[in-house]
């Protein structure tokens, strides 16, 4: 009975093993796994232009939400915006003053991912990532009335590399235009054309044809030229939330799906992200109307 026991226990554990290895296989990133560099090459991105309405997209309305309101009077959000008109003059307004908060750091994930928190410990010097730009954005945004997302940006070698294969953005639905639209907090930049503002596969469609853009930078942090070679690589895979909601360790677990990404006709769809995790939380389509629904 003893012996039995135990090779239940040791097919337990064999199992265990297996698996770990298989939502992870550098096991959180503690055995280092992957290519050093990321691919740096811009493809030609091809997507379908038909409608499948087998995915909705849910944008709260937060104006109203305690935490959103507490955000929107302890920075006095509204002061910041009282002289600005335009919906996008807005939207520049408090990705510029988002950006000034803190030096970029790649590495410091903070203990609360909320902008409270986050600007808190800005206050005391702490630098954070990219992810926590578009965080602080967006729930800044959100809590003015704006229908905002994150939008996480992968290199086609996703799977493949140890590091720097990811970014994350937002794009923000301008009513009046009906319209999405890019921008990055952790540069401060926007890109335009003829001042109509660009979405991420029209700026990755863009920078692969070497057609001229405005790229929009207030507070002066970096050229065009270098935001278009640092972040061209990027814009092959565009993730969002499905209900800009959060994912779990049981979701990853399980495979629940919480996100919509948008991937190019003729792609894989990445295993890993960064052999950090398995990316199995999403649904994936060719669709740009699946991904840019007109709200």
């Amino acid at each position: 009975m003893l012996k039995i026991s135990l090779k239940i226990l040791l097919a337990i554990f064999i199992a265990f093993i297996l698996f770990s290895f298989y939502m992870s296989p550098s096991l959180g990133g503690l055995i280092p796994l992957g290519k050093e560099s990321r691919d740096k090459s811009i493809d030609h991105l091809s997507f379908d232009s038909t409608h499948t309405d087998n995915y909705e997209i849910t944008y709260p309305n937060y104006a109203t939400d305690s935490f959103y309101t507490k955000l929107r009077q302890q920075y006095k959000l509204d002061s910041l915006i009282k002289d600005v008109e335009t919906d996008f003059d807005k939207i520049l307004t408090i990705q510029s003053w988002v950006q000034s908060r803190w030096k970029h750091d790649c590495c410091n994930t903070p203990e609360q991912n909320n902008a409270l928190y986050i600007l808190e410990q800005a206050e005391k010097g702490e630098r954070f990532r990219c992810v926590e730009y578009s965080t602080v954005a967006k729930q800044c945004l959100s809590s003015l009335g704006f229908k905002v997302r994150g939008l996480g940006l992968m290199t086609k070698d996703i799977s493949e590399v140890k590091s720097g294969g990811g970014h994350v953005v937002n794009e923000v639905y301008i009513e009046d235009i009906k319209k999405w639209m890019y921008f990055d907090p952790q540069f401060g930049v926007i890109p335009t054309l003829e001042g109509v503002p660009l979405n991420a596969v029209e700026l990755q469609y863009r920078i692969k044809n070497n057609l001229d853009f405005t790229l929009i930078t207030p507070n002066k942090t970096t050229t065009k030229e270098d935001y278009i070679d640092w972040v061209g690589p990027y814009l092959y895979y565009f993730t969002t939330s499905l209900n800009q909601g959060g994912i779990g360790i049981w979701d990853r677990i399980i495979g629940n799906k919480k996100s919509l990404t948008l991937y190019p006709k003729g792609a894989k769809k990445p295993a890993y992200f960064q052999k950090i995790f398995r990316l199995n939380t999403s649904y994936y389509t060719h669709s740009l109307k699946d991904f840019y629904p007109e709200l």
